[in-house]
């Protein structure tokens, strides 16, 4: 790591206020980059110099300074990051009277060197994964295709993963005037909180992706092996807990989309999490998997397929399991047409009242859908209905096509 003249001196002034001493940064060739002597900066400090081409603190005592060129009486030390010597922080005044104190502001120096350093390298990873996802979620991937795979391979993302994206918008709880002077809601040292701490989680993945995107905590939650509810309930309490642990107290609320079992199916995935969080309050999770929600996503984004909502799709693949063991198609027709009368329905379905009742309780716990308790629910089945019929027309469709090319 250079150090830059900027952050030299904005570490020099900083500690100056706390030591009173004059306090001098020297790069590795031994000039001053920082100073609170202004005319020092930018002239040469032999003992600087010595003290990084021997990494060990040298001492000047005032009846030694004609033999070091540029030096006043003080204590230099070497500042070391990632095991390498990046520089030299030195304290004016006798050696006896400021070793102390010149070993605090070395580890002080070292110390926000560092962390400038994290927030560097966490920025840099944030904007690579940004790109990536904004790709990820475009309309149009083709023309961007070598970008991704590039970006992939740099932030380690494994394609042809499932995922559901996870949107989750931060807000301080009160009004405290640090944040309305900050043009975003959250300081770069929360962020960097945030993603270290669910990054460094134990329930977190090698094939999880956190990252800020359009100002959101954005969380793309891979299942490689299927979806575990129980897994899943697990990570978001983990990561709900971590958030509520930030400083200052954050209000917390969550959107959850549906699972994409292809990368391309991630835009739709984002869309429902963006349309779930909507519904989010205060410290809420809120997801697309919800009867309502689904349904008032179903009807804004006039839905008329199972490939237009991720979670009607599954909702469709669970009725394929019913629909023709149980007849269901027809039964729920039938139901809906006579304004989910159980008797009147049956009466014209020619089967027994609780051979209708039997079909509804394997819908419940297969679709997990009850049309005659719930209005959501009798709408959710409509929409099946629909989209099964469509469904069963474009089957039909393709293998009169598939029967013409054999022939």
């Amino acid at each position: 790591m250079i150090i830059s003249t900027e952050m030299a001196q904005k570490i020099v002034d900083h500690l100056m206020g706390i030591v009173n001493r004059n306090v001098n940064i020297m790069d590795c060739n031994g000039m001053i980059i920082a100073s609170g002597q202004a005319d020092r900066i930018n002239t040469f400090h032999k003992g600087g110099k010595l003290a990084v081409d021997e990494n060990r603190v040298v001492e000047i005592y005032p009846d030694e300074i004609d033999s070091y060129a540029g030096a006043l009486p003080g204590v230099m030390w070497p500042i070391d990051l990632t095991e390498r010597v990046v520089g030299v922080v030195g304290v004016t005044g006798n050696p006896q009277d400021v070793r102390p104190m010149a070993n605090l502001i070395k580890t002080v120096t070292e110390l926000i060197l560092e962390r400038e350093m994290f927030l560097a390298d966490y920025g840099s990873e944030n904007r690579i994964k940004e790109q990536l996802v904004t790709l990820l979620f475009a309309d149009n991937r083709d023309i961007a295709a070598d970008d991704i795979n590039n970006l992939a391979e740099m932030v380690n993302y494994t394609f042809n993963t499932p995922r559901m994206v996870i949107v989750i918008k931060l807000e301080p709880k009160i009004n405290d005037s640090a944040f309305v002077t900050l043009q975003n809601l959250l300081s770069d040292r929360i962020r960097e909180c945030v993603l270290k701490a669910v990054k460094e989680a134990t329930f977190f993945t090698a094939k999880d992706m956190v990252l800020f995107y359009k100002k959101d905590l954005c969380i793309l939650k891979s299942a490689p092996d299927g979806f575990d509810a129980r897994k899943f309930n697990a990570f978001m309490s983990g990561v709900i807990d971590i958030l509520k642990s930030v400083q200052p107290p954050l209000k917390i609320k969550v959107g959850i989309g549906g699972w994409a079992l292809k990368d391309l199916q991630l835009q739709q995935s984002y869309r429902e999490a963006l349309f779930a969080l909507g519904y989010a309050s205060s410290n809420t999770v809120c997801s697309i998997y919800e009867f309502d929600i689904l349904l008032n996503y179903l009807f804004d984004n006039k839905c008329t397929s199972y490939d237009s909502c991720l979670a009607l799709q599954e909702l469709g693949h669970k009725f394929d399991e019913v629909r023709d063991r149980y007849d269901m198609h027809k039964v729920l027709e039938c139901l809906l047409t006579n304004n989910l009368n159980i008797s009147l329905t049956a009466s014209r379905l020619f089967i027994h009242r609780n051979t209708l009742k039997f079909r509804l309780e394997k819908l419940k716990k297969i679709v997990g859908l009850e049309p005659c308790h719930s209005f959501h629910h009798a709408m959710l089945c409509k929409f099946l209905l629909c989209c099964d019929e469509r469904a069963t027309k474009l089957r039909l469709l393709m293998a009169k096509e598939f029967n013409k090319k054999q022939g």
